[in-house]
């Protein structure tokens, strides 16, 4: 599917009509839109055809949100069709007539779907109209998450033959969701969640546009489900163990094996270790902006990431890619006995409890070393607050929640204290 702009009259002296061509399934359609434009302000070399950026157009950044929205809409429009007509394409002339509903009919304001609305939504967040609430640009990955979304709501109409629109986006909306996506596709909980969440903050865009009135969204029923699940941590004497072992064989997994120890003393993110240089470092400190917050952190530079990087004379080990890097983890992991031990994790998926009983190499990702970090300082005695300074966790019991701290050490913490309070007794008795 194709869908380009272009100008009825392109030398004009005075603003002329734009037009679509529209080109789908071996069909071709020309389809005029109710918007006029002064040739002057039209840039027909870029891809795709819009509004040049003009301060003498001032108008331009809202006059090709609409073009977004047109665009959108028709490729709405052909995809619903298909959708609810066994994968059958609209003749040029259907076509014509649904684009005539959905756009100016005599006056009629323009209908924008929820569908053509994700659309705008996503492109908005992708050339930065859109922005977080902090006025910061939305991350590759929030972006990449809502162009899921969309698939997911895509096939969801395809197999239900039921249009997902703004005025039935319900309780009962609600209800099949979730269903398809835990019975038809057996998804975990989390990654439901995940997509009603998407839903939610596309609706709540749209409500404040004035252009969704549905707010059966924000009733208590329409949540955003999710479970904490298990997940490993690698303690002090399991990341003494990796550090240990004899790589000069395999120079690719040493680099692996080192940007992961980097990791566990830094608490980055992979998007933001994979991109740690020199000169984020300065008098002990890395300072740095994570690519899905943009707030700076300051982490102290640990004898450990101190030591790596004068083994790569003051540089940092090369990154593979985080699906490459998790595999290689995993071959890192086998050589490792204390990894070899079998553990238990347990989620939701399809519905129903599943728990895996795998060694724990098996479940070693990148993330992995972050989570690490977390844990390894909790239990080392740096306050919560400080260590939420470097992780960006914003409350302590999200905090809390991320770190997997065990009864056995929760009950370890206590007798440390026990045992200093003791100590600090019998001192002050001695004297």
């Amino acid at each position: 599917m194709d869908i380009a702009l272009y100008l009825k009259r392109p030398t004009s002296s005075t603003p002329t009509s734009i037009w679509c061509r529209i080109s789908y399934n071996a069909y071709r359609l020309k389809y005029y839109t109710d918007e006029k434009i002064h040739p002057k302000y039209w840039n027909s070399k870029a891809k795709p055809h819009r509004a040049r950026e003009s301060a003498k157009f001032p108008e331009y950044p809202e006059f090709n949100r609409r073009l977004d929205t047109i665009e959108a809409t028709i490729k709405n429009t052909i995809r619903e069709y298909i959708n609810t007509h066994d994968n059958k394409p609209p003749l040029p002339a259907e076509l014509k007539k649904m684009l005539d509903i959905a756009f100016f009919v005599g006056g009629v304001e323009q209908k924008v779907t929820f569908m053509s609305f994700l659309d705008t939504f996503i492109k908005n967040s992708e050339n930065g109209t859109r922005l977080t609430v902090k006025g910061k640009p939305i991350t590759p990955g929030t972006i990449k998450t809502y162009y899921t979304t969309k698939v997911v709501l895509e096939n969801y109409q395809q197999h239900t033959k039921k249009v997902v629109d703004f005025d039935n986006i319900d309780m009962v909306f609600y209800t099949d969701f979730t269903k398809y996506l835990t019975l038809t596709i057996k998804q975990s909980t989390n990654y439901i969640g995940k997509h009603i969440k998407v839903i939610k903050t596309v609706l709540s865009d749209a409500t404040e546009q004035k252009i969704n009135t549905n707010l059966s969204y924000k009733s208590k029923g329409f949540t955003t489900i999710s479970e904490e699940t298990d997940t490993i941590y690698l303690p002090s004497h399991e990341l003494a163990e990796l550090a240990g072992i004899d790589l000069t064989e395999n120079s690719s997994l040493d680099r692996v094996r080192d940007l992961f120890l980097i990791g566990c003393y830094t608490g980055l993110r992979y998007s933001d270790l994979s991109t740690l240089r020199p000169e984020h470092i300065n008098e002990g400190m890395i300072t740095i902006k994570p690519k899905k917050t943009g707030d700076t952190v300051v982490i102290p530079v640990h004898a450990t990431v101190s030591a790596l990087m004068t083994k790569y004379g003051g540089e940092l080990p090369k990154a593979l890619s985080n699906q490459k890097t998790n595999a290689a983890l995993k071959d890192l992991g086998k050589l490792a006995d204390a990894l070899k031990k079998k553990i238990s994790i347990s989620f939701t998926k399809g519905g129903e409890l599943v728990t895996e009983i795998l060694p724990k190499w098996e479940f070693l990702t990148t993330h992995t070393a972050r989570r690490s970090f977390a844990t390894n300082q909790y239990l080392a005695g740096v306050p919560p607050i400080t260590i939420m300074a470097i992780t960006g966790h914003k409350t302590e019991k999200a905090f809390m929640k991320y770190i997997k701290v065990s009864s056995s050490d929760h009950a370890k913490i206590m007798q440390g204290v026990w045992d200093r309070q003791q100590n600090e007794l019998v001192k002050i008795i001695a004297i």
